[in-house]
């Protein structure tokens, strides 16, 4: 209870201080007998009113909490009751310019609505002040013509100056607001937003990073902060991103570069990161490397998905035969360039035909998943295994030395197959038939390869099942049969 009391008297006195400052003036204009014939509770009385009613508890009960409202109740009591004074104590339009500081301690507290209240409320109040002149209600120190010429240019000053100042408070308040608006924005982008903002310096070292960083990267934008953020990236794109970051220091402002990378995540998974950065280290509002990183993961994914449905075979995960013409031609420029022979192997299952009669196509199916299993296995990683259409395949081998290293693989095959040709347990009788065609650098081109190795491939079909035939200028039949 003590408390409140104690708060609301000091609300009091720091509200009430400009009033003890207008007594104080008048108690030693009278000392000076310059304050008029007026009794002191005739000046003590509207200043105890003033004070008691532009109370904040008071004004907010009184107006509802309307803001517009309390204005038109605060100000036109204070100017009323400044001017009242002011006429009282004979000195009326001359110490009117008072207005002016009131208004200026209400555009500091209201801002720019204050003004239409005080110049209304003033002028009015001058005008009230010069009729109770007139009618010689109230003393004055000037003549009748002075003062009220004076009070006139008073009035016109006072509303003058009023809207002057209002319209520049407005203005600033404008800009204020823009600018706030503005900043709201970016803070509610940048709190929000699903991309992850970074600062870094010319070094690299990150000295900002956004709070986006945390439900994209796992990360707290604290721990990022003094890293550098090539750490982060994928040592296979460590080269890429020194290429980014060179290109960064070389451009300005005007020039955005991009990247895809990848980022490691606070869990220790890779995040493939497209990353749009500009060199703001001249501008002086920025002076650093501004870095947008948004996750691309699940694009590249269903990228990677897409081209990977459009270069495998859906059955059984192995190339097909678009991809293997295609690395042959890349295959075969590069052996004319490194001078090392190419060997294609055209397969065909012997035998599959039976199997889907007898056990359907489900097996059938099974089947050649575990040939492709089978001639995956047989090959390197430098090799392309494919399905080229039903029961056919094809190997392409790079960087043999002779005809002898292909008939090998072709060997391994055959060999798997006969090993392997069962499903869930059930022996299948088929076999593989196996055509080799080599070229040596510059000797001949993709189509014409190929079209040797069916060449060979259909001569094994006729000496038999599980034969092997190598194409060298005429046919020629391997010796391991």
């Amino acid at each position: 209870m003590s408390n409140a009391i104690v708060a609301r008297a000091a609300g009091f006195a720091r509200y009430g201080v400009t009033h003890l400052l207008v007594l104080a003036a008048v108690l030693v204009l009278r000392r000076f007998e310059l304050a008029g014939d007026v009794p002191l509770w005739a000046i003590v009385l509207p200043l105890v009113v003033s004070a008691v009613w532009t109370q904040p508890q008071v004004q907010h009960r009184l107006s509802g909490g309307d803001p517009r409202r309390r204005l038109w109740m605060r100000i036109p009591v204070q100017i009323v009751t400044g001017t009242a004074i002011m006429y009282m104590i004979g000195w009326g339009a001359l110490l009117a310019v008072a207005h002016l500081h009131i208004l200026s301690v209400h555009l500091r507290r209201s801002g720019s609505r204050a003004w239409k209240p005080a110049a209304v409320s003033g002028v009015l109040a001058l005008a009230g002040g010069q009729l109770l002149v007139a009618l010689g209600a109230v003393p004055s120190y000037l003549g009748g013509y002075q003062t009220h010429g004076l009070a006139l240019l008073v009035a016109v000053g006072t509303a003058t100056t009023a809207r002057a100042l209002g319209e520049l408070v407005a203005q600033r308040e404008r800009v204020e607001a823009a600018a706030k608006l503005s900043e709201d924005r970016f803070r509610a982008l940048v709190r929000d937003g699903s991309e992850v903002i970074t600062l870094s310096d010319a070094a690299g070292d990150v000295s900002w990073v956004s709070p986006a960083a945390r439900p994209v990267m796992g990360y707290q934008p604290e721990e990022l902060r003094g890293k550098v953020l090539r750490g982060l990236f994928h040592p296979e794109d460590e080269a890429a991103s020194v290429e980014l970051f060179t290109r960064l220091l070389t451009s300005d402002s005007t020039v955005e570069h991009s990247a895809e990378l990848r980022v490691r995540h606070a869990n220790g998974s890779w995040q493939w990161h497209e990353i749009i950065a500009r060199n703001m280290l001249a501008h002086p509002a920025v002076h650093a490397i501004v870095s947008h990183h948004r996750d691309i993961t699940a694009r590249r994914m269903t990228n990677d998905g897409m081209a990977y449905a459009a270069s495998h075979d859906g059955l059984t995960g192995l190339a097909n035969g678009p991809t293997l013409e295609r690395d042959l031609e890349r295959a075969l420029a590069q052996g004319t360039r490194y001078q090392y022979p190419v060997a294609l192997l055209s397969c065909d299952l012997d035998g599959f035909r039976a199997v889907n009669d007898t056990y359907g196509h489900d097996v059938g199916d099974r089947l050649l998943q575990t040939i492709g299993q089978v001639i995956k296995r047989t090959t390197r990683e430098t090799d392309t295994a494919a399905r080229i259409a039903g029961d056919e395949y094809g190997v392409l081998l790079t960087r043999i030395r002779d005809a002898g290293e292909a008939l090998h693989v072709a060997r391994r095959i055959v060999e798997g197959v006969t090993a392997h040709a069962s499903v869930a347990g059930l022996r299948l009788d088929v076999g593989i038939s196996v055509g080799i065609a080599l070229a040596y650098p510059g000797g001949t081109d993709a189509k014409t390869l190929m079209r040797h190795a069916d060449t060979a491939m259909y001569r094994s079909k006729r000496r038999g099942r599980d034969n092997v035939t190598v194409y060298v200028q005429e046919e020629v039949t391997a010796p391991w049969m």
